[in-house]
């Protein structure tokens, strides 16, 4: 209950000042995010300064409007596989020189001290690449503003937040990257599930998510520029995904404790916790 209140005290602050700081928005039609063009533009609009066009900043920023799928399969695919392999070789690290402290164990869970795991890591980027990048590129900036409307004012901001807390987050956001796993390390759709299920009801696994990424939220659709949404979303994901591996640790952990044989062939699935 402490953590709900928490979320609803942080959800109505951070939409007062993304109220605040937030511009109007364009209600024109939004073309398919596949034309690269974004919605409110027109492919013939003009740049804004011949400047900003021949900079680095202004390559990036063209880049993100003109081509935002490849943007956001690119931005969260690579971040997704380098958040993996930051835990995966700081826990190699720590184990290696026997200094693997109750911090550590906090923040990346309990792994065991074994080769750089190539498929894991390539799971990673798959649900990074393909639903934190492309699929809420698609659902943050071109259904919700179908849905809810392109405002930034604060009914809207909420309805958003809310739709995404309570809908897709359940029931699309966390199930995907479990039924992911259980693709690359072949397992599964139940057991994926089941995984699930105990990450949730024994770990806390969407009150830590609804904790971080309400406020997150409202910064992402009522003050970050709409073009820039996955990218920001992409930064703060990073340190989320870190935290994600630790509650999937820990519920591997749990489950190893109850059976100390693994019931997977090759073994691996049984130390992953991303």
């Amino acid at each position: 209950r402490g953590l709900l209140l928490l979320f609803v005290a942080a959800l109505c602050s951070c939409v007062i000042s993304a109220s605040a700081f937030s511009g109007i928005s364009s209600t024109a039609a939004r073309p398919a995010p596949w034309l690269g063009v974004r919605g409110g533009e027109s492919p013939t609009v003009a740049r804004p300064t011949t400047s900003l066009k021949s900079s680095v900043l202004g390559a990036v920023d063209t880049f993100y409007k003109s081509m935002p799928l490849a943007s956001a399969f690119l931005t969260c695919g690579f971040k997704a596989s380098l958040a993996d392999m930051v835990a995966q070789k700081r826990a190699a690290k720590q184990t290696q020189t026997d200094g693997y402290d109750e911090t550590d164990n906090i923040i990346l869970g309990d792994i065991d001290a074994i080769p750089f795991e190539k498929r894991r890591n390539f799971a990673f980027l798959l649900y990074g690449g393909l639903y934190q990048g492309m699929a809420q590129e698609i659902i943050f900036n071109e259904v919700f503003p179908i849905i809810f409307g392109q405002g930034t004012d604060i009914p809207t901001v909420i309805s958003k937040v809310l739709c995404d807390s309570l809908i897709i987050t359940p029931f699309i956001c966390l199930p995907v990257a479990y039924v992911v796993k259980s693709v690359i390390f072949q397992y599964s759709f139940s057991e994926a599930m089941s995984r699930y299920k105990d990450d949730v009801l024994r770990n806390g696994l969407l009150l830590k998510y609804w904790s971080l990424w309400g406020p997150v939220q409202c910064l992402t659709f009522g003050v970050v520029p709409q073009h820039l949404r996955i990218a920001f979303i992409a930064v703060v994901s990073f340190f989320w995904l870190i935290i994600f591996s630790s509650i999937a640790a820990k519920g591997q952990k749990q489950r190893a404790s109850l059976d100390d044989s693994c019931t997977l062939e090759d073994g691996v699935s049984c130390r992953i916790d991303g």
